[in-house]
């Protein structure tokens, strides 16, 4: 790719990008659209002109081409010029030339004004997002003090909310003093402030939760870490900048609007916003964020839209206002002008050159049909190849085809059909994969148990329950966790018969899935195997057993203090300063003292969590041990226990 190639790329996405964003910014001009639908909205603008800059650059689709030129090349005595590709014009035959040079003489020396500019470009965009980078990474090691709160009020909230919505991801609480506002990093951590303890309400906890949980939901820091990315790297589009802003703003809306949903008090929502904003003197994190309170200049009108009732009554539609982006999109590949490389102009008296080479694109109508006829090739090695192929280049003619080669004699050869049919996703063939969990071959079965897992609609579970007493350890595993994913708890009786599994990783897969489907009566037979012989088992155990609320003996919890495994330990300690168990005061006191760091601080931690004068003296004690991270958390848990 030379730069001529780049440049007229670069000034194709200018006229999309400058086309879908501009008629955004006029619809929401217009009318005041719903937050969803504005988001929704946004984000094609922002992301379509990447691809349809790219199709139509491509595959020459518009009407209306902007050429290039490439300056006159002169032939010196002896030479051979390279003969001219051939010029396609639109179905309209329209073309325009920018005055511009995309090459340089044979002699010259100097760079050609668009390999410079298209350098200019490079180096900018390259700074910009390093810079970003870089911003990011500040972020990171400001917030490197941040530490985790598995236990305690907020941790237990976080989890009936994950609960109640059906969120299967673990997401991970943290707290740090170094920010004022929460926020939601990544995909899977909510960070919160000291102050969150101290100066909010129960409710208003709450809604802090699941606000921030909102964000995690809706990918809203990857979005918004694209959208920077995308600003950065194109520069000279000031829309996108827009776009980001825009996109910063309906994600704040609509995260407002779905904690106020699932807790129910828009008050105690805007009662957390305003004291949040108390605490922020300025934006603390100097990159976009999804985050509680990180743009004070939109905090009142949030705080407005939530007291004065502005949340929409219904949640507007996505499917007609997508199509009518869709619509939009197709509109501008079809009729939006694309630039493309210049004509060569070569001198008249020079012949073309023999032989050249011309790039062509590849034609997918022609090789899907050439791979699908290779399914019935006599070499089972050739058969699966095309198969492989075909999931990979993801056009669904191929779909009955794969689907008719589940049946072949080869089992490597059912595997990869599965496989692409899987990539596919096409729901035609969630039946036919399904009827291979009989196959013979454990392979075969491994395979379609993965690929039903990659659809979103219901698939049918009496054939994964019946694989449940497969001779496969690996078998049983994957069936265990499908089940899990299918959220079915019908299966949860058939599950509970594999606790004692020889399979160590089976028996931790099945309690696993046991806690998180909620199924409260396999309590007493995860009780049991808090005795297992694998640590790893014992602490799925206590997760389960907290993930379902169910009571744990408290001799059990004191005797789990005592484990070899330091895992089971301090998931022990935690779980014992959760439930405030007196009785394992003494316990915790000598977990103090234990080789492992972790086991250490969530045992002090937990002692800040029993009100009893035995659990203060012990705290107190802590504060003269050798490890700085138990003086530290003793410290903060005697401070918390004067607050009570």
């Amino acid at each position: 790719m030379n730069s001529s190639t780049v440049f007229a790329w670069l000034l194709t996405y200018l006229i999309h990008s400058t086309v879908l964003l501009g008629a955004m910014w006029f619809a929401t001009r217009r009318g005041r659209l719903q937050p969803a639908v504005s988001d929704l909205l946004w984000k094609v603008a922002l992301i379509a002109p990447l691809i349809t800059g790219t199709l139509q650059s491509r595959l020459n689709l518009s009407a209306t081409a902007v050429h290039l030129p490439v300056a006159v090349q002169t032939r010196e005595p002896g030479a051979v010029l390279p003969s001219a590709p051939s010029q396609e014009q639109g179905p309209t035959g329209n073309t325009a030339t920018l005055p511009s040079s995309a090459g340089t003489a044979p002699g010259s020396r100097l760079p050609s004004p668009t390999t410079a500019l298209v350098v200019i470009w490079a180096v900018i965009a390259l700074g910009s997002s390093l810079y970003y980078v870089a911003r990011r990474l500040i972020l990171v090691g400001r917030l490197a003090d941040r530490r985790g709160m598995a236990g305690g009020p907020l941790s237990a909230m976080l989890a009936d909310l994950k609960r109640e919505v059906g969120l299967q991801r673990s997401v991970r609480l943290t707290m740090a003093r170094t920010i004022s506002s929460p926020v939601a990093l990544g995909i899977s951590e909510i960070c919160v402030p000291e102050l969150a303890l101290s100066d909010l309400t129960p409710d208003q906890q709450r809604s802090m939760l699941a606000h921030e949980l909102a964000h995690l939901a809706r990918h809203d820091s990857l979005w918004l870490a694209a959208a920077s990315l995308i600003e950065r790297f194109f520069f000279f589009q000031p829309l996108n900048r827009l776009a980001r802003q825009e996109l910063e703003t309906t994600a704040e809306y609509l995260s407002d609007e779905w904690a106020m949903q699932k807790t129910g008090s828009a008050v105690a929502l805007a009662k957390c916003l305003a004291t949040v904003a108390e605490w922020i003197q300025a934006s603390p994190l100097g990159v976009p964020v999804a985050g509680f309170a990180e743009r004070r200049s939109l905090l009142v009108s949030r705080i407005s839209r939530l007291l004065e009732q502005k949340l929409p009554s219904s949640p507007a539609s996505r499917t007609g206002w997508m199509a009518a982006a869709a619509v939009g999109v197709l509109v501008t590949i079809a009729a939006a002008p694309h630039v493309t490389q210049g004509i060569a102009t070569p001198d008249t008296t020079t012949p073309p050159a023999q032989g050249s080479e011309r790039r062509q694109l590849q034609d997918t109508s022609s090789v899907v049909p050439a791979l699908i006829a290779r399914l019935k090739d006599d070499d089972a090695g050739v058969r699966r190849a095309a198969a492989q192929s075909l999931g990979r280049l993801g056009d669904r003619r191929a779909v009955q085809p794969l689907i008719a080669i589940l049946a072949d004699a080869e089992a490597e050869v059912r595997r990869s059909a599965i496989e692409a049919l899987a990539d596919l996703e096409d729901p035609a063939a969630i039946g036919p994969i399904a009827g291979l969990l009989k196959d013979s071959d454990t392979d075969v079965k491994k395979e379609a148990l993965d690929a039903l897992g990659h659809f979103d609609q219901k698939i049918p579970t009496a054939g994964v329950v019946e694989l449940l007493d497969d001779p496969s350890a690996d078998v049983r595993h994957e069936a265990v966790n499908l089940l899990e994913n299918t959220h079915d708890r019908g299966a949860a009786p058939a599950i509970a018969k594999l606790i004692h599994d020889p399979s160590t990783d089976v028996r931790e897969a099945v309690i696993n899935a046991l806690g998180n489907l909620g199924d409260q009566s396999s309590a007493a037979a995860i009780t049991a195997s808090l005795s297992d012989a694998s640590g790893d088992v014992r602490q799925q155990a206590l997760n389960a057993l907290e993930n379902l609320h169910a009571p744990v003996p408290e001799a059990t919890l004191i005797n789990l203090m005592k484990d070899p495994d330091g895992d089971v330990r301090e998931k022990a300690a935690g779980m014992a300063g959760d439930r405030s168990v007196v009785a394992a005061i003494p316990a915790l006191r000598a977990l103090i003292n234990d080789p492992k760091k972790d086991v250490r601080e969530r045992a002090t931690e937990a002692l800040g969590n029993i009100a009893d004068p035995a659990a203060r003296a012990a705290l107190q004690a802590a504060l003269n041990s050798p490890d700085p991270n138990v003086r530290r958390a003793a410290a903060e848990a005697l401070g918390q226990d004067r607050n009570q």
